[in-house]
Protein backbone atom coordinates (compact mmCIF):
# COMPACT_ATOMS: atom_id res chain seq x y z
CA UNK A 1 0.00 0.00 0.00
CA UNK A 2 1.02 3.83 -0.99
CA UNK A 3 2.81 5.11 2.03
CA UNK A 4 0.22 7.94 2.38
CA UNK A 5 -2.69 5.67 2.46
CA UNK A 6 -4.11 5.89 6.05
CA UNK A 7 -4.22 3.23 9.04
CA UNK A 8 -7.91 2.84 8.72
CA UNK A 9 -10.62 2.58 5.97
CA UNK A 10 -14.14 2.44 7.97
CA UNK A 11 -16.94 1.25 5.67
CA UNK A 12 -20.50 2.75 6.09
CA UNK A 13 -23.26 2.91 4.05
CA UNK A 14 -25.79 5.18 4.57
CA UNK A 15 -29.81 5.43 3.47
CA UNK A 16 -32.56 7.67 5.02
CA UNK A 17 -30.18 8.29 8.32
CA UNK A 18 -31.00 12.19 8.75
CA UNK A 19 -31.98 10.82 12.74
CA UNK A 20 -28.84 9.36 13.48
CA UNK A 21 -26.01 10.16 11.21
CA UNK A 22 -24.67 12.77 12.86
CA UNK A 23 -23.88 10.83 16.03
CA UNK A 24 -22.01 8.01 14.13
CA UNK A 25 -19.77 10.72 12.20
CA UNK A 26 -19.41 12.18 15.34
CA UNK A 27 -18.33 8.58 16.68
CA UNK A 28 -15.58 8.48 14.52
CA UNK A 29 -14.36 12.28 14.71
CA UNK A 30 -13.39 11.57 18.28
CA UNK A 31 -11.67 8.51 18.11
CA UNK A 32 -8.11 8.97 19.70
CA UNK A 33 -6.74 7.68 16.61
CA UNK A 34 -7.13 10.25 13.76
CA UNK A 35 -5.45 8.61 10.85
CA UNK A 36 -8.71 7.11 9.10
CA UNK A 37 -10.59 7.63 6.07
CA UNK A 38 -14.71 7.44 6.27
CA UNK A 39 -16.08 6.11 2.98
CA UNK A 40 -19.54 6.76 2.98
CA UNK A 41 -22.18 5.73 0.11
CA UNK A 42 -25.06 6.83 -0.32
CA UNK A 43 -27.81 4.47 -1.29
CA UNK A 44 -30.44 6.91 -2.72
CA UNK A 45 -32.06 8.52 0.26
CA UNK A 46 -34.95 10.04 -0.11
CA UNK A 47 -34.37 12.38 2.90
CA UNK A 48 -31.41 15.07 2.96
CA UNK A 49 -28.97 13.11 4.96
CA UNK A 50 -26.45 13.30 1.87
CA UNK A 51 -26.83 16.84 2.20
CA UNK A 52 -26.50 16.95 5.57
CA UNK A 53 -23.35 14.80 5.41
CA UNK A 54 -22.02 16.76 2.54
CA UNK A 55 -22.78 20.19 4.41
CA UNK A 56 -21.47 19.93 7.54
CA UNK A 57 -18.26 17.61 6.90
CA UNK A 58 -16.89 18.56 3.43
CA UNK A 59 -14.27 20.53 5.14
CA UNK A 60 -12.85 17.31 6.51
CA UNK A 61 -10.86 15.38 3.64
CA UNK A 62 -10.73 12.60 6.18
CA UNK A 63 -14.57 11.76 5.75
CA UNK A 64 -15.48 10.75 1.43
CA UNK A 65 -19.08 10.43 0.27
CA UNK A 66 -20.69 9.37 -2.76
CA UNK A 67 -23.61 8.48 -4.18
CA UNK A 68 -25.30 5.33 -5.97
CA UNK A 69 -27.14 6.36 -9.24
CA UNK A 70 -29.35 2.96 -7.59
CA UNK A 71 -30.32 1.29 -4.79
CA UNK A 72 -28.07 -1.51 -4.60
CA UNK A 73 -28.92 -2.48 -0.62
CA UNK A 74 -26.07 -2.52 2.49
CA UNK A 75 -23.84 -5.97 0.93
CA UNK A 76 -23.16 -4.29 -2.47
CA UNK A 77 -23.01 -0.69 -0.98
CA UNK A 78 -20.39 -1.95 1.21
CA UNK A 79 -18.45 -4.08 -1.12
CA UNK A 80 -18.16 -0.88 -3.48
CA UNK A 81 -16.59 1.00 -0.28
CA UNK A 82 -14.44 -1.63 0.28
CA UNK A 83 -13.02 -1.49 -3.28
CA UNK A 84 -12.63 2.56 -3.09
CA UNK A 85 -10.22 1.80 0.35
CA UNK A 86 -6.87 2.13 0.78
CA UNK A 87 -6.34 1.82 4.36
CA UNK A 88 -4.03 -1.14 5.87
CA UNK A 89 -7.33 -2.36 7.98
CA UNK A 90 -10.79 -1.89 7.48
CA UNK A 91 -13.55 -1.79 9.88
CA UNK A 92 -17.69 -1.16 9.71
CA UNK A 93 -20.07 1.28 10.93
CA UNK A 94 -23.21 1.93 10.02
CA UNK A 95 -25.21 5.17 10.45
CA UNK A 96 -27.35 4.04 13.74
CA UNK A 97 -24.52 2.76 15.55
CA UNK A 98 -21.41 4.72 17.21
CA UNK A 99 -18.24 3.84 18.35
CA UNK A 100 -16.85 4.65 21.66
CA UNK A 101 -13.36 6.73 21.39
CA UNK A 102 -10.38 4.18 22.52
CA UNK A 103 -12.39 1.53 19.55
CA UNK A 104 -9.26 2.02 17.54
CA UNK A 105 -6.67 2.38 19.01
CA UNK A 106 -7.23 -0.46 21.58
CA UNK A 107 -8.13 -2.78 19.14
CA UNK A 108 -5.24 -1.93 16.82
CA UNK A 109 -2.83 -2.29 20.02
CA UNK A 110 -4.86 -5.79 20.61
CA UNK A 111 -3.62 -7.00 17.27
CA UNK A 112 -0.50 -5.82 17.15
CA UNK A 113 0.28 -7.45 20.81
CA UNK A 114 -0.86 -10.53 19.63
CA UNK A 115 0.30 -10.85 16.17
CA UNK A 116 -3.33 -11.21 15.33
CA UNK A 117 -4.84 -9.91 12.15
CA UNK A 118 -8.84 -9.40 13.31
CA UNK A 119 -10.16 -7.72 16.42
CA UNK A 120 -13.33 -7.31 17.95
CA UNK A 121 -15.00 -6.33 21.05
CA UNK A 122 -17.97 -6.38 23.59
CA UNK A 123 -20.21 -3.82 23.01
CA UNK A 124 -23.80 -2.59 23.80
CA UNK A 125 -27.11 -3.13 22.61
CA UNK A 126 -29.37 0.08 23.01
CA UNK A 127 -32.56 0.89 21.42
CA UNK A 128 -33.06 4.10 19.53
CA UNK A 129 -33.36 6.60 22.49
CA UNK A 130 -29.88 5.17 23.57
CA UNK A 131 -30.96 3.21 26.41
CA UNK A 132 -28.43 0.55 27.37
CA UNK A 133 -30.54 -3.33 26.58
CA UNK A 134 -27.71 -5.69 26.85
CA UNK A 135 -24.18 -5.95 26.75
CA UNK A 136 -22.50 -8.38 24.10
CA UNK A 137 -19.74 -10.13 25.81
CA UNK A 138 -17.52 -12.64 22.91
CA UNK A 139 -15.02 -14.65 24.07
CA UNK A 140 -11.47 -13.10 23.63
CA UNK A 141 -9.71 -15.11 21.07
CA UNK A 142 -12.16 -16.53 18.48
CA UNK A 143 -11.41 -19.00 15.89
CA UNK A 144 -13.37 -20.11 13.73
CA UNK A 145 -14.51 -23.06 15.18
CA UNK A 146 -15.96 -20.81 17.74
CA UNK A 147 -17.90 -18.90 15.36
CA UNK A 148 -19.62 -22.08 13.88
CA UNK A 149 -21.64 -22.50 17.40
CA UNK A 150 -22.11 -18.58 17.95
CA UNK A 151 -21.74 -14.97 15.96
CA UNK A 152 -18.53 -13.50 18.26
CA UNK A 153 -18.22 -10.73 16.42
CA UNK A 154 -20.80 -7.61 15.87
CA UNK A 155 -19.75 -6.08 12.57
CA UNK A 156 -19.36 -2.68 14.00
CA UNK A 157 -16.89 -3.68 16.42
CA UNK A 158 -14.63 -6.03 13.99
CA UNK A 159 -11.75 -4.85 12.44
CA UNK A 160 -9.03 -6.75 9.89
CA UNK A 161 -5.96 -6.22 8.33
CA UNK A 162 -6.19 -6.24 4.73
CA UNK A 163 -3.04 -5.42 3.80
CA UNK A 164 -2.10 -8.60 5.22
CA UNK A 165 -5.14 -11.19 4.46
CA UNK A 166 -6.34 -8.94 1.24
CA UNK A 167 -9.58 -7.84 1.27
CA UNK A 168 -12.96 -9.23 1.97
CA UNK A 169 -16.31 -8.55 0.35
CA UNK A 170 -19.64 -9.61 1.60
CA UNK A 171 -22.20 -12.07 -0.64
CA UNK A 172 -25.69 -10.41 -1.32
CA UNK A 173 -27.32 -12.35 1.02
CA UNK A 174 -29.01 -12.86 5.09
CA UNK A 175 -26.23 -12.54 7.67
CA UNK A 176 -23.94 -11.26 5.10
CA UNK A 177 -21.47 -9.98 7.59
CA UNK A 178 -21.38 -13.14 9.79
CA UNK A 179 -20.27 -15.09 6.22
CA UNK A 180 -17.92 -12.54 5.98
CA UNK A 181 -16.29 -13.17 9.11
CA UNK A 182 -16.43 -17.04 8.59
CA UNK A 183 -13.93 -16.64 5.78
CA UNK A 184 -11.59 -14.09 7.59
CA UNK A 185 -11.52 -16.42 10.61
CA UNK A 186 -10.36 -19.33 8.06
CA UNK A 187 -6.95 -16.75 7.77
CA UNK A 188 -6.57 -15.60 11.01
CA UNK A 189 -7.99 -15.91 14.60
CA UNK A 190 -9.90 -12.51 16.34
CA UNK A 191 -8.68 -11.21 19.03
CA UNK A 192 -11.14 -9.17 21.46
CA UNK A 193 -10.80 -6.57 23.75
CA UNK A 194 -13.19 -7.20 26.95
CA UNK A 195 -14.40 -3.82 27.17
CA UNK A 196 -17.46 -2.25 25.22
CA UNK A 197 -16.30 0.05 22.63
CA UNK A 198 -19.13 0.55 20.77
CA UNK A 199 -23.24 0.79 21.07
CA UNK A 200 -25.91 -1.40 18.42
CA UNK A 201 -29.04 -0.09 17.95
CA UNK A 202 -31.58 -2.71 18.08
CA UNK A 203 -34.38 -1.01 15.83
CA UNK A 204 -37.96 -2.24 15.99
CA UNK A 205 -37.94 -2.05 11.67
CA UNK A 206 -34.17 -3.36 11.12
CA UNK A 207 -34.16 -6.69 9.14
CA UNK A 208 -32.64 -8.29 11.91
CA UNK A 209 -35.22 -8.10 14.33
CA UNK A 210 -37.38 -10.72 12.91
CA UNK A 211 -36.17 -14.02 14.56
CA UNK A 212 -37.49 -16.33 12.48
CA UNK A 213 -35.89 -15.15 9.62
CA UNK A 214 -32.55 -14.49 11.27
CA UNK A 215 -32.59 -18.21 11.95
CA UNK A 216 -33.41 -19.36 8.40
CA UNK A 217 -30.53 -16.82 7.12
CA UNK A 218 -28.08 -18.56 9.77
CA UNK A 219 -29.06 -22.46 8.87
CA UNK A 220 -28.49 -21.60 5.51
CA UNK A 221 -24.69 -20.13 5.81
CA UNK A 222 -24.21 -23.21 7.55
CA UNK A 223 -25.90 -25.64 5.37
CA UNK A 224 -25.05 -24.20 2.32
CA UNK A 225 -22.42 -21.62 1.80
CA UNK A 226 -19.96 -23.83 4.23
CA UNK A 227 -21.26 -27.30 3.12
CA UNK A 228 -21.94 -28.48 6.77
CA UNK A 229 -23.92 -32.16 6.37
CA UNK A 230 -27.36 -31.96 8.05
CA UNK A 231 -25.97 -33.47 11.52
CA UNK A 232 -23.29 -30.90 11.92
CA UNK A 233 -25.40 -27.87 10.43
CA UNK A 234 -28.52 -28.87 13.28
CA UNK A 235 -25.30 -29.35 15.58
CA UNK A 236 -23.93 -25.75 15.16
CA UNK A 237 -27.53 -24.34 14.76
CA UNK A 238 -28.91 -25.87 17.85
CA UNK A 239 -25.62 -23.73 19.55
CA UNK A 240 -26.30 -20.45 17.56
CA UNK A 241 -30.01 -20.84 19.19
CA UNK A 242 -28.82 -21.54 22.85
CA UNK A 243 -26.48 -18.46 22.43
CA UNK A 244 -28.61 -16.06 20.74
CA UNK A 245 -31.32 -16.04 23.57
CA UNK A 246 -28.19 -16.45 26.15
CA UNK A 247 -27.25 -12.80 24.52
CA UNK A 248 -30.96 -11.44 24.56
CA UNK A 249 -31.13 -12.38 28.30
CA UNK A 250 -27.78 -10.41 28.81
CA UNK A 251 -29.41 -7.09 30.67
CA UNK A 252 -27.04 -4.57 31.50
CA UNK A 253 -26.89 -4.34 35.18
Amino acid sequence: MDKNSPLVSIITPSYNCIATIEKTINSVLSQTIEDWEMLIVDDCSTDSSYDLISNIYNTDKRIKITKNTINLGAPKSRNKLIGLSTGEYIAFLDTDDIWHPKKLELQIEAMNNNKCFASHSCYYRVDECGNKLSLVKPKENVKYKDMLTHNHIGNLTGIYNAKVIGKFHQKNMGHEDYEMWLRILKKTDSIGVLEPLASYTVSAKSLSSNKFKAAKWHYNILRNEIGLNTLKSSFYFSHYVFNAIKTRLSKVS
